[in-house]
C-alpha cells in the first residue's frame, strides 16, 4: 500500500510503500497512473508500470528524430536513445517494437545513401560498402542493395569522373597521367574491371 507521497524537487515526488521508502519518481508518471495515498499497489506493478513507461517515452523520441530525419540505421538510433540516458532495457525493447512497425529500414537508408552519393560525390561499390558498413547497415542487407546497381550505370559513373579528373593530367607525361587516374578510379571503390574499362575508354585523352 502507498502510505505516503512527497515532494521531492521540481516536477519530482518520494514515493512510499508500506511506511518504507520505494524511490523517487516523476511526478507526471505518478499522476498518469492515479498513485495516491491509500491505494493497495504491489512493488513489483509500480516496477513495471516504470519499465513500460520508459520503453513508451524512448519510442515516442525515436519517432520524433524519424520524422525529423525521416531515416536512421538501427545502430543510430541505439546511440542517440543511450546518449539520452534510457536504460538498455528500454532502448532494446522500443527499438524491437519499431523495427517490427517499419520505423527503421536500413535497406531504404542504404538505397538513400547511395542515391545521394550519386548526385553529390560518386564513389563505387567497395566504397559505399565501407561507409554503409561504417554506419551499422548488415552485410547481408549491403550486398542486396548493391547487387541492385546496373553494372553500366556504375561504370557510366566512373567514366564521367575520369573525364572530368583527366583534364587536369593534361600537363603530365601519359604515364604519370594513366598511373594517377587509375589510382583515383580505384581510391573511390570502383572495381578492376570498371577502371579497366575506363582505362581503355579513356586511353586516348591520355596520350
Amino acid at each position: 500500500m502507498i502510505t505516503d507521497i512527497r515532494s521531492h524537487g521540481d516536477h519530482q515526488i518520494m514515493l512510499f510503500l508500506n511506511h518504507e521508502q520505494f524511490g523517487i519518481l516523476p511526478a507526471d508518471f505518478v499522476f498518469k497512473f492515479g498513485l495516491r495515498v491509500g491505494l493497495k499497489i504491489r512493488r513489483d506493478t509500480i516496477v513495471k508500470l516504470l519499465q513500460a513507461e520508459e520503453i513508451m517515452q524512448a519510442k515516442n523520441f525515436a519517432i520524433r528524430l524519424l520524422q525529423e530525419k525521416e531515416i536512421y540505421t538501427k545502430p543510430e538510433l541505439l546511440e542517440v536513445l543511450s546518449r539520452e540516458g534510457f536504460s538498455r532495457e528500454g532502448i532494446n525493447t522500443s527499438i524491437e517494437d519499431l523495427e517490427k512497425a517499419g520505423f527503421i529500414k536500413d535497406k531504404t537508408f542504404a538505397q538513400n545513401w547511395i542515391r545521394r552519393r550519386e548526385k553529390s560525390n560518386p564513389r563505387g561499390k567497395e566504397v559505399l560498402k565501407l561507409e554503409l558498413a561504417g554506419k551499422g547497415v548488415a552485410l547481408s542487407t549491403i550486398d542486396q542493395v548493391l547487387s541492385s546497381i546496373d553494372p553500366n550505370r556504375e561504370l557510366d559513373t566512373a567514366l564521367r569522373l575520369a573525364e572530368k579528373q583527366v583534364k587536369r593530367y593534361k600537363s603530365l607525361e601519359p604515364h604519370v597521367a594513366k598511373r594517377r587516374l587509375h589510382g583515383f578510379l580505384a581510391r573511390r571503390g570502383f572495381s578492376y574491371n570498371t577502371v579497366g574499362q575506363v582505362m581503355h575508354k579513356i586511353l586516348s585523352k591520355l596520350i
